[in-house]
């Protein structure tokens, strides 16, 4: 009995050593810097992110990373190429035992009849504010107009876990797009299913209405959303929307509205309103309601003029008041102005403290996904100032927007490679400082190598969309339920300020494709 106790023993020592290796005895070490793809080094990274798993690429025949946190916990790994995906439950134990200090990241190398050698260690700071657990993003190839399949899926950030919402191998292959959350909740969504037999999906925490934001007296169905915090009133845009192609090289192509006008969507009455604040002959674009409800922010530009070239159609940012009991606007503001800022504007948000705006900067329009200068800016409230924080590339950065907390700013970037949609996220601190940007965790180490398709549109949620494809497609091949117009409260567009749409302008101008 004691030789098998013994024999049992040597066998667990064996298996622990294998799991988490010694460090290399006898070791030199060097001043050469320790460099790794994607680059997790400098952060301040989420207590609760999945790992970040790296490749190193410092020539070398063996390898052995450590992970420690300054309480003195590690993780290590070896590795014959220089690839490290580290085990999820050790590595939250790490994090979650240090919330507030540091990741150290410590890589050792050998080469055949050389000694073992330290690189010199990267250190990343542990946030005590945690991310929130999921996102839902568009998955899309980087076509023009046509495409194959796609789907919104959701993500957790906890693990790698992926699963969908809904994919359009269900309904024909047709486009879907636009979905947007209440404040994160994964029980208040909408997206739009376009194509014949389309309509709105909206999801209300108890029901899911399939309708046709189309009326009669609106120009469009609707397009862009956002809900008001309250859940029982969304604010739509109604746009047609023209894509068009560059003939200078180095520009693939843009897009530009022809008209543009902001509608209210009651989730319970199923019935639209066209407030004439927002019906002007102006385009007004984009909305997204303040954190507290009693405003909408908005973008909009001059009426669309043909003999006036594409590049001169820029936006201003504007916030309207709003009586929540009412439903009624107030006085309009004029937040900033495109021509003294220099730059169109695009994607506002407000962050969850409400000390200030995020939004994209780029030469002209709005449609900022094909925009190689777009940029990320931040707008004080209180001063006016705009900054622009230190997340930027030489590619398109687009569609900022806010961890519930608002200590995570996530956003769009084609830095790796110029072609691709990625995820990334910064830290921002109490005073509006943005840490070094990170490119989402994967963990297969060739999956930003591999990976054809863009993250269209990703989304902050609070958990997990627990309805699936097969309960949405239940709906979606049904025939949407028409909205009604609330003429009371509404300029109609055959008596309202902006004109009804031409013929040729069609009812649902809104086939877009590759939006951010």
């Amino acid at each position: 009995m004691l030789q098998k106790n013994s024999l049992l023993a040597f066998i667990l020592l064996f298996l622990a050593m294998g799991c988490n290796p010694s460090r290399p005895g006898g070791y030199e070490q060097s001043d050469e810097s320790l460099e790794i793809y994607p680059d997790y080094t400098s952060l301040i990274i989420p207590p609760n992110i999945a790992p970040l798993n790296f490749q190193v690429l410092n020539p070398g025949e063996q390898f052995l990373a450590e992970i420690s946190n300054s309480r003195n916990n590690s993780i290590r790994v070896k590795s014959r190429t220089g690839s490290f995906q580290f085990p999820l439950k050790a590595w939250k134990r790490i994090l979650d035992k240090d919330r507030g200090g540091a990741l150290t990241v410590s890589v050792y190398v050998k080469n055949r009849g050389e000694k073992w050698k330290a690189l010199v260690p990267a250190r990343n700071e542990i946030s005590d504010d945690d991310i929130d657990p999921y996102l839902a993003f568009r998955k899309i190839a980087p076509a023009n107009i046509l495409w194959g399949e796609m789907g919104i899926y959701q993500r957790s950030l906890e693990s790698f876990r992926e699963t969908p919402i809904m994919v359009n191998t269900l309904t024909g292959k047709n486009c879907m797009n636009c979905h947007t959350f209440n404040s994160g909740d994964p029980e208040q969504v909408l997206f739009h299913m376009r194509g014949p037999g389309g309509g709105t999906i909206v999801t209300d925490r108890e029901n899911i209405h399939f309708v046709d934001t189309k009326t009669d007296q609106t120009r469009a169905a609707g397009v862009y959303a956002s809900w008001h915090p309250e859940g029982e009133v969304i604010a739509f845009s109604v746009n047609k929307i023209n894509q068009s192609f560059h003939s200078q090289i180095g520009k693939l192509l843009y897009v530009v509205d022809k008209y543009s006008d902001i509608v209210l969507y009651d989730v319970k009455a199923n019935s639209i309103t066209r407030p004439a604040e927002l019906a002007t002959e102006k385009l007004e674009n984009l909305p997204n309601w303040a954190n507290d409800g009693q405003s909408l922010y908005f973008i909009c530009a001059d009426k669309d003029v043909d003999s006036l070239p594409y590049t001169s159609r820029i936006y201003n940012l504007m916030n309207i008041a709003y009586d929540k009991e009412t439903r009624e606007f107030g006085s309009l503001d004029t937040l900033i102005k495109a021509k003294e800022f220099g730059h169109s504007i695009t994607h506002p948000r407000e962050s969850p403290n409400s000390d200030f705006i995020s939004f994209i900067g780029l030469d002209y329009g709005y449609f900022s996904i094909f925009n190689k200068e777009a940029n990320i800016y931040f707008f004080n409230k209180e001063t006016g100032e705009i900054t622009m924080p230190p997340v930027n590339s030489e590619f398109t950065e687009s569609y900022p927007s806010w961890s519930r907390n608002g200590s995570w700013l996530m956003f769009v970037s084609k830095r790796d490679e110029g072609r691709f949609s990625q995820v990334w996220f910064s830290h921002i601190d109490e005073n509006g400082i943005a840490g070094k940007a990170f490119v989402m965790p994967q963990k297969d180490l060739d999956f930003y190598k591999d990976y054809l398709y863009n993250y269209n549109r990703p989304e902050f949620i609070s958990g997990k969309v627990k309805r699936n494809p097969r309960k949405f497609f239940s709906y979606a091949k049904t025939k949407p339920v028409p909205s009604t117009f609330n003429e009371a409260s509404s300029v109609s567009i055959s008596s309202g300020a902006t004109v009804l749409a031409s013929p040729a302008d069609g009812a649902g101008g809104d086939e877009h494709y590759n939006h951010d």
